[in-house]
């Protein structure tokens, strides 16, 4: 199974947690592992275990959050050509409503545009939400039954679509939320128990050579 990415800091660590692991192996065959080198080692692959869930849980959280940023079809045309199969994306800014939207090159007409719709779930149900009150107004003063009929088809569908995705984007920005809280809280932790490892280390009457020896190992893992 393929480990999840570690950030720096819990990279770190786990080197840190790997060579007290590997030195108690060698006291126990040594028979010289005192209670207090068992209880620690206890605390480090506990601690271990921990930052690799914790690792995987981040990443599954953010791979969710990558998909829904995602979801979003430009289906963008060149103003001028009013084609797209030689549009190239440029890049992305912020238009007049505050909301993300995606810059292209047509390379047919050599002009660059900003399609005016967001390019992520979150400003689209503003956008939504806007454009059911213009079409909502814009049924006030019509006078065909035919398009009344269908824009209410179409309001009555982009409300559909905004029910189911409102609650898919609280549950991502609680999951989102909750992570940001638990990386703080992992955080702390790393950098009291690292501390106290160093420590450790330092303190350690081992054989000259040996430490860095184990750490070029771990570093080659």
């Amino acid at each position: 199974m393929k480990q999840p990415a570690l950030k720096p800091n819990e990279r770190e660590l786990i080197k840190l947690i790997r060579f007290f692991s590997k030195r108690a192996a060698r006291l126990m065959e040594e028979g010289e592992l005192s209670a207090e080198h068992t209880q620690m080692t206890a605390a480090c692959e506990n601690l271990e275990t921990q930052l690799i869930t914790h690792a995987a849980n981040r990443a599954a959280i953010m791979d969710k959050r990558e998909r829904l940023l995602n979801i979003i079809e430009d289906n963008a045309q060149c103003p001028k050509c009013n084609k797209a199969d030689m549009l190239k994306r440029t890049g992305a800014t912020t238009n007049e409503h505050g909301w993300k939207c995606n810059t292209y090159k047509c390379r047919r007409c050599n002009t660059a545009f900003t399609w005016n719709r967001p390019n992520n779930p979150w400003d689209m149900v503003e956008f939504l939400e806007m454009y059911i009150g213009q079409l909502q107004l814009a049924m006030a003063a019509e006078q065909n039954q035919d398009v009344i009929n269908h824009t209410e088809d179409a309001v009555a569908q982009m409300k559909d679509s905004l029910s189911r995705l409102r609650p898919v984007l609280q549950t991502s920005d609680e999951e989102v939320d909750a992570l940001q809280q638990k990386e703080k809280e992992m955080d702390k932790l790393i950098h009291q128990f690292k501390t106290y490892l160093q420590i450790e280390k330092i303190k350690l009457n081992a054989y000259p050579g040996e430490e860095d020896a184990e750490e070029e190992e771990e570093d080659n893992q």
